[in-house]
C-alpha cells in the first residue's frame, strides 16, 4: 500500500504539483514562457507560482483570456506583469485594463514574498524589448502602454 502521496499528480522529476500545464511552453527571443493553472484555486495572483521549475515566465487566464505574467530570476518571482484589471497605485496613479502594469516582488528575511502593489509601473524599454514578444504571443491584444 501507499502512503498516499501516490494519489498526487507528479512531475517529471517525480515532486508533487500544484500546477497543470494549460498547453505546451512557448518560447521567444530566448525567454521561455508557459500557460499553467493551480489546480483547484479562484482566480487570483496566487495562481502563479513563487518559485518556477521549467520556464522563464509562467502565464495565467482568467475568464477574459492570458492576463497576467510572472517573470522569474533564479527560479524565484521577481515580477508580474499584469493587465487584467485597472490598477490604482495609492498615490492615485492609475494602469488601464488591458495595459500592463509592473509590480515587482521582495522577498523578505522570513523568506516570504511581499508584492509591492502601490508602486506599479509601466513596462520599461528593455522588459519590452525582452518579454514583449513572449506577451504578445500569449495575448496578441495586450498593450505595454496607452496607446502602444
Amino acid at each position: 500500500m501507499g502512503n498516499g502521496v501516490d494519489f498526487f499528480s507528479r512531475d517529471e522529476k517525480g515532486r508533487r504539483s500544484e500546477y497543470v500545464s494549460v498547453e505546451p511552453a512557448r518560447t521567444v527571443n530566448g525567454v521561455k514562457g508557459h500557460l499553467i493553472k493551480k489546480v483547484g484555486d479562484k482566480d487570483t495572483h496566487t495562481n502563479l507560482p513563487y518559485y518556477s521549475n521549467t520556464s522563464d515566465v509562467y502565464f495565467r487566464k482568467n475568464a477574459n483570456g492570458v492576463c497576467q505574467a510572472r517573470v522569474y530570476v533564479g527560479q524565484k518571482m521577481f515580477l508580474d506583469f499584469d493587465w487584467s484589471h485597472k490598477h490604482i497605485n495609492s498615490d492615485g496613479k492609475t494602469f488601464d485594463r488591458g495595459i500592463v502594469h509592473v509590480q515587482m516582488w521582495k522577498q523578505n528575511k522570513d523568506g516570504t514574498f511581499t508584492r509591492l502593489s502601490n508602486n506599479a509601473r509601466y513596462m520599461n524599454n528593455l522588459e519590452m524589448s525582452k518579454y514583449g514578444g513572449l506577451l504578445k504571443s500569449f495575448c496578441p491584444e495586450v498593450k505595454f502602454r496607452k496607446g502602444k
